[in-house]
This record gives C-alpha cells, sequence and structure tokens, in this order.
C-alpha cells in the first residue's frame, strides 16, 4: 500500500467539507479499484485557501483511480503521484 495526499478545489467540496456526490463512484467501487482508505478534513475551512487536502491509502492502481475520480490534472501532484507509486512498487507493496 502507498499513501498519497491530493490537493483539491475547496470550492468543489464545500469549504472545508466533502460533497460525497462529488465522486462518480461508491464505497464499493473504491475498494474494489484498491483504495483502502480516504481522509478528508472538514477542521480547516477556509484557512488553506482555494485547496484541501485529501489523504488516500491504496495500491498504485487504486491512487490513480481516485486521481482520476478527483480530476487530477496538475503536473505537479501527478508527477509526485507517480514517483509514490513507483517508490511502492519499487517496495514490492
Amino acid at each position: 500500500m502507498a499513501e498519497f495526499t491530493f490537493f483539491v478545489d475547496a470550492e468543489s467540496y464545500g469549504l472545508g467539507g466533502f460533497d460525497a456526490a462529488a465522486l462518480a463512484a461508491d464505497e464499493s467501487d473504491l475498494f474494489d479499484a484498491g483504495v483502502e482508505a480516504v481522509d478528508i478534513p472538514t477542521a480547516f475551512g477556509t484557512d488553506l485557501g482555494d485547496r484541501i487536502p485529501v489523504r488516500v491509502v491504496g495500491s498504485p492502481k487504486g491512487l490513480r483511480f481516485y486521481a482520476r475520480l478527483l480530476g487530477v490534472k496538475d503536473s505537479m501532484q501527478l508527477e509526485e503521484l507517480e514517483r509514490v507509486i513507483t517508490a511502492a512498487v519499487a517496495r514490492g507493496e
């Protein structure tokens, strides 16, 4: 398993609260794809500006799946995600 923190547009997630309807997948879809856990903090409010952290634990396939669900297009985040996935694969996870 690997862990990655996505930084997503706060407006899409209600500025500090997660709108479950925002994702086009349910819990079983996430588990089937290899996502083990998702942590979306709600205590930050607007302190983080326009992005909120979403910590995801899962297989490399699961992390890529979640990135697609979030619609991540930020090249820096995608590059870092691939670095984390490559390291997890090298460790045999």
